[in-house]
């Protein structure tokens, strides 16, 4: 996040800015320490230094998946209430209503929120079967399966779900909810000329032949 980003965050959830701040704190100290060499361990290992290098590695590679993840979270619950109000068109009613109620609720963390309410969101919006259809035979089998989980499984998965199926899915709607427009548009115009070339001769047939209507 940059500095614009963080302030904004501070202002509007104290909250949410502490623990990224600290979370971020811990991954620049992680990223401080030397890289371990990735080289394989050898079989005989008395001092175990080849087993301390993977597990930094490993923790580093934890830290920066944390950190990205809170950041992508925290960028999502803040803009979740304008984006729902903006494409209030195109999403199913309830879908306010989550974001209503998952303000209310307590969760460990924001990630854990912002799965929350991606995973209530998922279910919501392919709820309704003329969205379920522009899903492609792929997607359709990978959200039959996720619906098919428990909760706190689909919780898991809903960034994944949300990402690979739900977001291509509701920018396709988009699309074809501007091209329905922009027909719409030419149809309108194009009665529209008809209605003033039908006025122009309505008053030549009144101007040259004396009709009154």
């Amino acid at each position: 996040m940059d500095e614009k980003e963080l302030a904004a965050l501070k202002e509007s959830n104290p909250k949410a800015y502490d623990s990224y701040v600290a979370l971020k704190g811990e991954h620049d100290k992680l990223k401080a320490a030397p890289a371990p060499k990735n080289e394989p361990a050898p079989k005989d290992d008395p001092t175990g230094l080849a087993e301390k290098a993977a597990k930094e590695r490993e923790e580093k590679e934890k830290g920066a998946k944390h950190e990205k993840d809170l950041e992508s979270s925290i960028r999502f619950t803040s803009a979740a209430a304008t984006w729902a109000k903006e494409n209030a068109a195109l999403l199913p009613k309830n879908v306010e209503s989550i974001l209503a109620a998952a303000e209310k609720e307590n969760y460990g963390s924001t990630i854990q929120k912002a799965s929350a309410v991606k995973e209530a969101i998922v279910l919501e919006f392919f709820g309704h079967q003329a969205n379920l259809d522009l899903l492609t035979a792929s997607q359709k089998s990978t959200f039959d399966e996720f619906k098919g989980l428990t909760k706190d499984k689909r919780i898991e998965r809903a960034q994944q779900v949300y990402d690979s199926i739900f977001e291509p899915t509701f920018e396709t709607l988009k699309k074809v909810k501007r091209a329905e427009q922009v027909s719409k548009g030419f149809k309108d115009e194009s009665q529209g000329e008809q209605a003033y070339k039908d006025k122009r001769l309505k008053m030549a047939r009144k101007q040259h032949l004396g009709e009154k209507n």
